[in-house]
């Protein structure tokens, strides 16, 4: 089947996402093709009073997308990989995904905020959408109070400048692919917050049956390096289960000697429970590394914080029905 003409690109209708569009697109213009962006309002751009962790659904971002590729109204859907459900839906592919940007986190403190990191004071109040960034932070530093907020980069970084937080949270991947660095104050430490699976890469699917576009999305768009990293984070994903709707993270890059590092951490809300291991291994060895080592934590008393988790928030839904 040939390739559409035009491509019609889907994507949600925030500024990040529409940033992540047309890079797609000028470089699919660049071998040649003519492309359209269709927007899609997904489930998690229409339902803000509720966090994405009691949402109940891994595909709270891609849900509408992947029906619209499936009827074919759209023919790519270009995603935060981060987004992207442990395993994807019938039908749809992983065609290719984009080389990484920045994977880690970054800390961005209030305008009125001069202190870094390792000086915020005491009690000190940092605001995140992710269960994954408040249970590290508790872990790092429990003093602190963590609380929530919703809503796309600039919606957040509004609600930071009119509040009397002393920070935000935010991906460091897409404040630097918004031209936003100046609003970076640093970086987390790694060693303090494992980034999300497949944070700061791009995932630009299509239908299954698509062959010949999906052959050209992997030729022009694809980033092995890249692709064999978060495809082993993916994997601990896949094996500890829940997506970004549980406090997991996991980080896999190489090292000088081309070996791949995997760290992989599984945390308690408060931060008082925190499962972290790290695996080096070939290459070809990546996946199953990590597939092992989300056993291992979850063996380990990880398991046991999920459950938990998982049923607290259950009780709460029913509670709120």
């Amino acid at each position: 089947m040939p390739i559409p003409d035009p491509l019609v690109i889907g994507t949600r209708g925030s500024e990040l996402a529409l940033w992540q569009a047309n890079f797609v697109k000028s470089q699919l213009e660049a071998h040649g093709h003519r492309v359209d962006i269709e927007v899609i309002v997904t489930r998690g751009d229409q339902v803000l009073d509720v966090p994405i962790s009691e949402i109940g659904d891994e595909a709270v971002f891609t849900k509408e997308l992947d029906r619209a590729l499936l009827a074919g109204d759209i023919h790519v859907a270009v995603h935060s990989l981060k987004d992207l459900p442990s395993r994807l839906p019938s039908g749809i592919t992983l065609a290719a995904i984009g080389e990484r940007e920045d994977p880690g986190d970054a800390f961005v403190p209030h305008p009125g905020v001069d202190e870094s990191l390792d000086e915020l004071p005491e009690g000190a109040v940092l605001a995140t959408a992710s269960l994954r960034r408040r249970a590290q932070i508790k872990a790092w530093r429990p003093d602190i109070e963590v609380v929530p907020v919703r809503g796309n980069v600039d919606s957040r970084l509004e609600k930071l400048d009119d509040s009397d937080w002393h920070g935000m949270v935010l991906a460091m991947a897409g404040l630097l692919r918004m031209g936003l660095s100046a609003r970076i104050g640093e970086a987390f430490p790694k060693d303090v917050m494992v980034p999300a699976v497949g944070q700061g890469a791009l995932g630009i699917a299509c239908a299954s049956d698509e062959h010949d576009t999906a052959d050209a999305l992997q030729s022009m768009l694809h980033h092995e390096a890249t692709a064999i990293a978060v495809t082993a984070e993916r994997s601990f994903m896949q094996t500890v289960g829940g997506g970004c709707q549980v406090p997991t993270g996991a980080f896999a890059r190489f090292n000088d000697e081309e070996d791949v590092v995997i760290d992989g951490c599984i945390a308690g809300l408060d931060g008082e429970e925190m499962y972290r291991e790290r695996r080096v291994c070939t290459p070809e060895q990546a996946s199953d590394e990590a597939r092992d080592l989300a056993q291992t934590l979850l063996d380990a008393g990880g398991a046991e914080v999920l459950d938990e988790i998982i049923g607290d928030r259950t009780s709460r839904a029913s509670f709120r029905s």
